[in-house]
C-alpha cells in the first residue's frame, strides 16, 4: 500500500479518536481495506448466517467489490482516506509517517453493538445477530419449534409437531428465520427431512434474500442441496 494509505490506515488502528467509528463504518472501512490491499473480492464463500461478523464483513468486502470493480483501486484508497480524515488522520503527515505496518486483522473490528445485537445497514446483507443466539431463557422457550431446529434432534423435532399438529412450520423466528432455513444452514439433513415431510416451504426466502438451497450451498451442505432440489 502507498505511504499515504499506510498512515491512515495506521492511524485507524490505533487512534482513541478513531474508536468513534459507527459500526457502519468500520464495515465499510473493512471492505475498502481489503478490497485495496488484498484482492478485488472475496475468494471464498460466504460465511454461515450463524456467523454474523464474518459474513457482515464479507458483505462488507463484496460491496467494494461491485462499488468499485477491478479498476478503480485509486478510487477506494481517496475514499479510504477522506473517511480517515473525517475522523482526525492528518495527510500532511503521511509522507514521513513511520507507523508499524497494518494488517487487516489489526482494523478487524467488532461489529455487534455494545448490547451483542443486531447492527441494521438496510439492504447491506447485515441481517440479524443469529450468530448470538445463546441457550433459551425458560422451558418453554427450549421446547419450541425453532430452539428444537437448532439442536439438530429431529427425533425430538418430530416428537413436538406430533404435539403440535396445527404449527405454522414456516412461521419465522423473532429475527425473520423459518425452522427450515436454520435447519439447511446448519447441515441438518434429517430435520429438514421431517420439516419437508411436514409441509415445510424450500422456496421462502431468508432476511437477506437467500433461498433454502443459497444456504445450504454456501455452507457446503450439498446432501441438503440435493434433497432441497427434489422438493422445488
Amino acid at each position: 500500500m502507498s505511504a499515504t494509505f499506510q498512515s491512515a490506515a495506521s492511524y485507524l488502528s490505533s487512534s482513541p479518536d478513531a474508536f468513534k467509528v459507527s459500526n457502519d463504518v468500520k464495515l465499510e472501512l473493512y471492505g475498502l481495506f481489503k478490497y485495496v490491499t488484498t484482492s478485488k473480492a472475496p475468494d471464498t464463500p460466504r460465511p454461515s448466517l450463524f456467523d454474523f461478523t464474518g459474513r457482515a464483513k464479507w458483505d462488507a468486502w463484496s460491496e467494494a467489490a461491485k462499488k468499485y470493480g477491478s479498476d478503480r483501486k485509486e478510487d477506494a484508497e481517496n475514499r479510504y482516506l477522506d473517511i480517515a480524515c473525517s475522523y482526525g488522520w492528518c495527510e500532511d503527515a503521511a509522507p514521513g509517517a513511520k507507523g508499524k505496518e497494518v494488517e487487516a486483522e489489526e482494523i478487524d473490528w467488532d461489529t455487534s453493538d455494545d448490547g451483542g445485537g443486531a447492527t441494521s445497514r438496510g439492504g447491506s446483507g447485515m441481517g440479524p445477530v443469529v450468530s448470538t443466539v445463546g441457550p433459551p431463557k425458560s422451558q418453554e422457550e427450549s421446547d419450541s419449534l425453532h430452539a428444537i431446529t437448532l439442536s439438530g434432534d429431529s427425533q425430538k423435532l418430530e416428537s413436538f409437531l406430533d404435539k403440535h399438529a396445527d404449527i405454522a412450520v414456516d412461521e419465522p423466528d423473532e429475527f425473520g428465520y423459518t425452522a427450515m432455513q436454520l435447519a439447511c444452514d446448519r447441515g441438518y439433513l434429517a430435520v429438514v427431512q421431517v420439516l419437508l415431510q411436514r409441509g415445510a416451504s424450500p422456496n421462502l426466502k431468508d432476511p437477506d434474500d437467500m433461498s433454502t438451497t443459497e444456504l445450504a450451498k454456501i455452507a457446503g451442505h450439498d446432501d441438503i442441496v440435493q434433497l432441497l432440489e427434489k422438493y422445488m
